[in-house]
């Protein structure tokens, strides 16, 4: 057989048996957070969010019928239910329901099925439920009294729980912020209370028992409970010793894509877990990947196929043969979606991979390492020795990696350490200088064309140029008569343009520091302005909502442009000159080619008010921020988001490229300046600065060795990489 015909038949297999979804019947009712179990050919769809209705779905009539109601002022607020499992061979199942908000009575209440599909007559279920089947009832002990579970304190909103114990007596409950007790169904007491080590709340998690199937829980009589807990950026092995009554805890590495993500579906099979859908926040929105996470090898896949719609508060089933997954309800964009989908299992366990999915696994391996660096980096804080780095072994794939990519022939060096200071801390800084340069806060930071000095503007309406080696003031400038809000050199670093809330731009010698030009025309604070690529031409923008375009050498007013309807945050000239782009509180990012002034694009930023737009060294590409706490990428050819980096915990204050172009630099009142890598979308460093403080700007050097940030407290900070 030739090998084109081989070819063409692997790929006729891989569409043959690439994972697929099947629609089924829609259910009765839009659910959301709807919590289901299996028995038998049946799922019991038991209530959802302020929904109290309960239903049987057939898997092989592929048909609902109507099981009961939770009682009446009965609120459902992402409850729990877990089937309790009987080591007798019984006709009927008990389910186990409860939850309950912080602050309020939790409810428990417990519900003896038997098969709706077994009774035709209206009259054989009022039987049935006479004789307390198909309806919810009290939770109660041996002496009938009710029993709570929970305190009412607890907030059980989104809980999650499985059965576990050598009987499978006990209870293991897992709420927020960061509790997991565990409960005994036996003595209707609570005999554990501790405090998971999640680096971030777990809401709405996926808490899964190895013992998955009923047989396998039955014949058990292990005194130790293995469970697996995956949330947002958490990922816990659970093992819990009952002749000990303590938990022992192993994180479980996540992948970069799924850690900003919870509410999603999940089923187990085996050892392998899949995940579908989720929920990443606002800013994120709603997934419809799917992901595989081997327990046993702790590797995760992203696969090619998803989800017929984006959905997350969504429920996962697994039929009890293993065969089949359910994914049941949930919410697609604002209410909650009837939709019910199944899919084979078999074809989502499979080792095959598609190319793109083995790009996916090589580059997510790729990530990890890079976190895993960045992590022991930042323990070692201020006493950074590159000799003190464990993970040679991962760096040098990395390092390889990247050569095979490059295609660059570099033999192995005996100092490794010196590839690891060019490939991986060429990335890294370091504090190395600081300069109490102004009694208020700097408005604007930015180097020499040549790197060697720093000229700060401040709120005490001067701007100062520093030497960088010795830390010196060299000149001030005064004149201004209010906050001076921007100041940047000309390319061949002689003359200084400042921009100042006395609505004027002012240009300044250097090395005189004698006032040379005056320019007025704006009618508000000026906001920003820069000399042009090639120092022919400046560009201002002002909260009186203009952009105007100024001869450098006259100071004359060449054009003004009346683009947006809000204040203007900032503009800059493109890197190659031919275009300047500017970004508003009127949401709007627009680009503007400086010779024709047509309009090139305008990115919408929606909802968020965009508050910053830079170029990438290209041209090709910006990179903004908004209020949302989120980084972005857009390239503007497509006009589409590239990139969404998230990991700042308050307001950023500004981002810009680095000079390569292969990092994106931010800065928050997070009090951290944080690297990200573009080609990995992951961040790579965080920088901390003072407690009390937090950066108003920052500039990298033009050959990308050092950074300057500002501060509000008026000092400047030099970080240089090792």
């Amino acid at each position: 057989m030739h090998s084109n015909d081989i070819t063409k038949r692997q790929e006729s297999e891989n569409v043959d048996t690439a994972p697929s979804f099947e629609t089924l019947t829609p259910l009765p009712v839009p659910f959301r957070h709807t919590r289901c179990v299996t028995y038998k050919d049946e799922i019991l769809i038991c209530g959802g969010y302020q929904n109290n209705q309960c239903y049987s779905y057939h898997t092989l009539k592929n048909e609902y019928k109507y099981i009961c109601s939770y009682p009446d002022g009965f609120p459902l607020r992402r409850h729990c239910v877990v089937k309790i499992v009987s080591g007798t061979h019984r006709k009927d199942s008990t389910l186990l329901s409860f939850g309950g908000y912080e602050n309020e009575k939790k409810h428990a209440v417990v519900l003896r099925y038997k098969s709706v599909w077994n009774s035709d007559e209206k009259k054989e279920i009022g039987i049935e439920r006479a004789n307390g089947y198909n309806k919810w009832l009290p939770f109660t002990d041996n002496d009938n009294n009710p029993i709570c579970i929970g305190r009412d304190e607890s907030n059980y909103e989104g809980v999650r729980a499985v059965i576990g114990g050598s009987n499978n007596h006990l209870l293991f409950i897992v709420y927020e912020p960061r509790n997991i007790d565990v409960f005994d169904l036996h003595t209707f007491q609570f005999v554990k209370q501790d405090i998971l080590p999640c680096v971030s709340d777990v809401y709405y998690p996926c808490l899964i028992s190895k013992l998955k199937s009923e047989a396998a829980m039955m014949q058990t009589k292990k005194k130790k409970t293995e469970m697996v807990l995956l949330c947002n950026e958490t990922g816990l092995a659970i093992d819990y010793s009952e002749e000990n009554n303590a938990f022992q805890f192993n994180k479980l590495q996540l992948c970069t894509t799924i850690k900003t993500f919870h509410a999603y579906a999940c089923v187990c099979v085996d050892d392998i877990v899949l995940i579908f859908g989720g929920f990443g926040g606002f800013s994120i929105g709603i997934s419809k990947d799917v992901y595989k996470y081997s327990i046993a090898k702790n590797k995760w896949m992203k696969f090619d196929c998803t989800l017929p719609i984006q959905l997350h508060e969504c429920e996962g089933v697994l039929s009890e043969d293993n065969t089949s997954a359910y994914i049941l309800g949930g919410c697609s964009i604002d209410e909650g979606s009837p939709i019910h989908v199944k899919t084979n299992v078999k074809q989502w366990t499979k080792e095959h991979a598609t190319e793109k999915e083995k790009r996916w696994i090589t580059e997510e391996e790729e990530k990890i390492e890079v976190e895993k660096i960045k992590a022991e980096l930042e323990e070692m804080e201020q006493e950074l020795d590159i000799k003190k780095l464990k993970r040679f072994k991962e760096v040098k794939i990395i390092v390889e990696h990247w050569n095979r990519l490059l295609c660059i022939k570099l033999g192995w060096i005996d100092e490794f350490d010196i590839i690891i200071s060019r490939y991986i801390l060429m990335k890294y800084f370091k504090p190395v200088k600081a300069i109490s340069a102004h009694p208020n806060r700097i408005n604007s930071v930015k180097f020499s064309p040549n790197g060697t000095k720093v000229i700060s503007a401040s709120n005490d309406k001067t701007i100062q140029v520093w030497d960088i080696e010795s830390g010196n003031k060299i000149q001030t400038l005064e004149g201004h008569l209010h906050f001076v809000n921007d100041a940047k050199f000309s390319p061949d670093g002689n003359i200084v343009v400042s921009g100042s809330e006395d609505k004027t731009i002012r240009l300044w010698d250097v090395k005189s520091g004698r006032e040379i030009h005056k320019l007025k025309g704006h009618l508000g604070g000026v906001t920003c302005v820069q000399f042009s690529p090639d120092g022919g031409m400046i560009v201002s923008c002002s909260k009186d909502k203009t952009i105007r375009l100024w001869d450098a050498k006259s100071g004359e007013e060449r054009e003004k442009l009346v683009i947006h309807s809000k204040r203007i945050k900032t503009v800059q000239f493109s890197p190659n000159g031919q275009s300047i782009v500017s970004s508003s509180l009127d949401t709007t990012i627009v680009t503007r080619n400086v010779k024709s002034s047509e309009r090139k694009h305008q990115l919408i930023g929606r909802l968020l008010l965009v508050l910053s737009a830079q170029f990438s060294p290209d041209s090709q590409f910006l990179v903004g921020y908004s209020w949302d706490q989120i980084v972005r990428t857009w390239d503007l050819r497509s006009g589409k988001v590239v990139h969404k980096l998230k990991g700042h915990s308050d307001r950023i204050k500004g981002a810009r490229y680095s000079t390569d172009g292969q990092t994106i630099i931010s800065y928050s009142v997070d009090k951290t300046i944080r690297l990200w890598d573009i080609k990995l979308g992951l961040e790579i460093q965080k920088l901390k600065v003072a407690p009390k403080d937090y950066v108003t700007k920052l500039d990298v050097s033009p050959d990308g060795n050092a950074i300057v940030s500002s501060s509000k407290n008026g000092k400047i900070q030099l970080w240089r990489s090792l």
